[in-house]
């Protein structure tokens, strides 16, 4: 995702029903909380991807770091640690969205420079739990929560022209929505004058 979607981010935790706001967040989280929070997410640090269902952001991946993990600012070598945070709405769960957002995730952090990844959940977050297991991380219990471990994959020529694929086609997919939504709320408004 980039800044210009950062009004879909917010809308999207916004939206999050009071249980996953305590999952996601690891207690409970007010609205004010939450737009600070997605206007903070944008960073040198930050890799943010989203699902989107109809135009609408439904799940969302963030990568996050103190060090720059853009591949223009990132500095070279692999001895960045970054945390992963996901959240899918109640209504898309178990639907294979997190699982494509993790692999997002992996794909990214290996070819942005990161070298470990983090998973801290509460321990009541078994679908995280479980998410984070399949592609093998490993949980530890420190300070009233879990925390998930990953060594990410060094990067290929392979998973770099993987990565700029997916990302033109997103691209490419995200373009021919907002068309298409333009579209047909031109064709409803043309209806609804005649």
């Amino acid at each position: 995702m980039w800044p210009s979607d950062r009004e879909a981010f917010r809308d999207h935790l916004l939206s999050l029903d009071p249980r996953s706001r305590h999952l996601r967040f690891g207690g409970g989280v007010s609205d004010d909380f939450l737009v600070r929070y997605a206007q903070n997410c944008f960073g040198k640090g930050d890799l943010l991807y989203g699902a989107f269902v109809d135009g609408r952001m439904v799940g969302a991946a963030e990568l996050r770091s103190d060090q720059a993990i853009w591949s223009e600012q990132a500095r070279f070598g692999r001895n960045i640690h970054a945390e992963a945070a996901f959240s899918v709405a109640d209504g898309y769960r178990r639907r294979g969205l997190g699982e494509k957002l993790f692999k997002r995730i992996l794909q990214a952090a290996a070819n942005h420079g990161v070298e470990t990844i983090e998973i801290v959940c509460l321990p009541e977050n078994v679908g995280m739990q479980t998410l984070a297991k399949k592609f093998n991380a490993h949980f530890a219990f420190e300070q009233n929560a879990l925390t998930g471990r990953l060594t990410a994959r060094r990067p290929t020529a392979f998973s770099l022209i993987r990565e700029a694929s997916s990302d033109a086609l997103d691209y490419g997919a995200a373009l021919f929505d907002a068309h298409w939504r333009a579209m047909n709320e031109g064709r409803k408004e043309t209806a609804r004058d005649a």
